[in-house]
């Protein structure tokens, strides 16, 4: 997740399964996946299988929606102008590795205790792959989104409920948004009314255009500064 809103305690697949079932238990948000099942949107079926959602299924979106964090979302931009100092560090690794597979060149290392193994074929090619890898992260203009976890994921269900049957489906939708807090323990549930939805998915949106357009206007600004 997110720097700016991670995670309060690690999920784990098995707290998912127990609020996915007790979703699947209540008779309103059963109901819910059964009309999203007949208009195209097949879901009831699944099983939360991945609590780091690096594979997540729908399942594990919706169990996990009451335990995200609902903070506002930031960004950082990053310019390969602010890491130029370092570039004199690429052209050093590389001269070491020049001096390591020199054959008339008597290298001795001195405090290297941690690597009481050294081997100068071996450090070499690291050696140079780490100048590679240090030379391209340093070339490297971009922009991180520290999302609103729990807007991105309802952002996410509302888009794709619509591209798969045609319409977002709110009612359904809303449904079972509030059988899954009300199945985490919030006795109040969660209301999100069809408006709210919108913005949601709205502002999801408009927050990625917004961070692309101020990263070409800050690379634009910075290319143009060295001219």
């Amino acid at each position: 997740m997110s720097r700016s809103s991670p995670l309060r305690k690690r999920l784990t697949t098995e707290q998912l399964c127990d609020i996915w079932e007790k979703i699947r238990s209540d008779p309103d948000a059963r109901k819910a996946l059964e009309r999203l099942d007949k208009a195209g949107f097949r879901i009831s079926h699944l099983k939360p299988s991945d609590a780091t959602f690096k594979h997540p299924s729908w399942a594990d979106y919706i169990a996990a929606l009451p335990l995200l964090p609902n903070k506002p979302s930031t960004r950082r931009i990053h310019l390969k102008t602010s890491v130029r100092k370092y570039l004199p560090l690429v052209r050093e690794l590389r001269e070491f590795a020049t001096t390591l597979g020199s054959p008339f060149v008597n290298l001795e290392i001195f405090g290297s205790r941690d690597y009481p193994q050294f081997n100068p074929r071996t450090v070499r090619e690291e050696v140079l792959k780490t100048a590679s890898t240090l030379e391209y992260f340093l070339s490297l203009d971009y922009c991180v989104r520290y999302l609103n976890s729990r807007n991105a994921v309802i952002a996410e269900l509302r888009w794709t409920i619509r591209f798969r049957i045609g319409k977002p489906h709110d009612r359904d939708l809303n449904i079972l948004i509030d059988a899954a807090f009300r199945a985490a323990g919030f006795k109040d549930g969660c209301c999100i009314d069809a408006t709210t939805l919108d913005r949601i998915e709205k502002r999801d949106k408009e927050s990625r255009v917004k961070a692309n357009r101020r990263i070409r206007y800050l690379i634009g600004a910075s290319a143009s500064s060295r001219r």
